[in-house]
């Protein structure tokens, strides 16, 4: 069994298998961030506060969800509903992952591997739920779907981290403790505002045409987020751990009436 239990989906293990859409958003109640893409900036920065992390592929933009790892984040009720006005696309495709398998096809698109996760509780023996794959042993419409899906956002994803490495070729990334005096987590990069003034003409060209200043320039008007975020975690650690999150209380029923809002279609899909 793959860390957390992830696994390829392969005909051999997952044949005579089925899967459910998830109804609920319990299983990102204790994520800390999620990875976004540069089509989706204005959408998350409208929502959550967007720093920049190093991780096993290059810096990254992320979309905070909690100020700290051992809270919940408030964007989740206690019913497993989504808050916010917009769904990050890394948690529209759950129970499935994509992981890149650092080749490229004919027509250069990024070859993955499509995962599941078995600990998820979708999976199930039922044929009334979708299947992983028909007779011939092909995978299903609807699996092909999330393929489809999981395709255009890992495209999205490695043009959001060649610019990301434009931006740490010009020395635009530093380390980000605090922002208006509340503790941000441990790895945070901000956008260096001194290395930003220094930009030369040519630089601040090749940032536009790709596309980077909008990424810059999502991270700057998002970080007005993170005092309402340390306010709701605050309030949400002064409740009883027993009350449920009602529809009275004042995070649940601003966050409820955000809601009401449409995501947009930013990758082509509302997600599966």
């Amino acid at each position: 069994m793959a860390q957390n239990g992830l696994v390829p989906v392969t005909a051999a293990r997952h044949g005579h298998q089925y899967w459910k859409r998830f109804t609920s958003y319990e299983f990102a109640t204790n994520r800390a961030d999620c990875a976004i893409v540069l089509q989706e900036a204005p959408q998350i920065a409208a929502a959550f506060p967007i720093v920049f992390r190093e991780t096993g592929e290059g810096v990254e933009p992320r979309a905070v969800l909690s100020l700290k790892d051992d809270m919940p984040t408030p964007f989740v009720s206690q019913e497993g509903r989504w808050l916010a006005t917009y769904v990050p696309s890394e948690l529209r495709s759950h129970p499935f992952q994509a992981q890149p398998l650092g080749q490229n096809t004919p027509d250069g698109s990024t070859l993955f591997q499509l995962n599941v996760d078995e600990t998820s509780g979708l999976l199930s023996t039922n044929p009334r739920d979708e299947p992983f794959f028909d007779l011939a042993g092909i995978l299903s419409p609807a699996l092909r779907d999330v393929q489809r899906y999981l395709q255009t956002r890992v495209a999205a994803h490695e043009t959001t981290l060649e610019l990301c490495q434009t931006l740490r070729a010009m020395g635009l990334f530093e380390p980000a403790e605090s922002h208006d005096e509340i503790t941000l987590p441990s790895g945070t990069l901000g956008i260096s505002p001194l290395r930003l003034k220094k930009l030369s003409q040519a630089e601040k060209l090749k940032l536009l045409d790709s596309g980077a200043f909008l990424l810059i320039h999502a991270h700057q008007i998002s970080r007005c987020h993170f005092a309402w975020l340390a306010r709701a975690q605050q309030q949400l650690a002064e409740q009883n751990s027993q009350q449920k999150y009602t529809e009275n209380s004042d995070i649940s029923g601003f966050l409820s009436a955000m809601a009401n809002a449409q995501n947009d279609d930013v990758l082509g899909t509302g997600g599966v």
